[in-house]
Formats: C-alpha cells, structure tokens, sequence
C-alpha cells in the first residue's frame, strides 16, 4: 500500500471501511476478500481498484449490492 498517491490511499481506507462493514466489522475478513481477485472486476481484486474514483465506486457500490443481498 505504501506506493499508493495519496488519493490512492484515500480511497483504498475508503473501500477497507466498506468491506468492514461487509464484514460485520472483521478486518481479517475484510482484507482477505478485498485481497482475493473477482470475476465481476475482470479477475482485478478490490484492492487494486483505486486507482481512479470510478474504480473505487464500482467497488463500493459492489458492496453495498452484497450488504443488500444482491448478486454481483
């Protein structure tokens, strides 16, 4: 995480908190599964999806669909 920009970084905490939330709060859980490449992003794990702000909402909104009961 350390050659993330700034923004970078702004957003990665952004998604982290997201998937905690995902999670019920387990960033164990949390930092696996955003770790852990997904067909739905092309084979890219969310993590590596913070690179621009799209990115980063298509992912957070990826997790609010799962907090909903929504299949990916």
């Amino acid at each position: 995480m350390s050659t993330l920009s700034p923004d970078q970084h702004d957003r990665y905490l952004e998604v982290l908190e997201a998937a905690k939330s995902l999670y019920s709060g387990d960033l164990d859980a949390a930092m696996r599964w955003m770790s852990h490449p997904l067909k739905v992003f092309d084979g890219k794990a969310p993590a590596s999806m913070v690179a621009t702000r799209l990115e980063t909402d298509t992912v957070i909104e990826l997790i609010r669909r799962l907090e909903h009961g929504f299949v990916a």
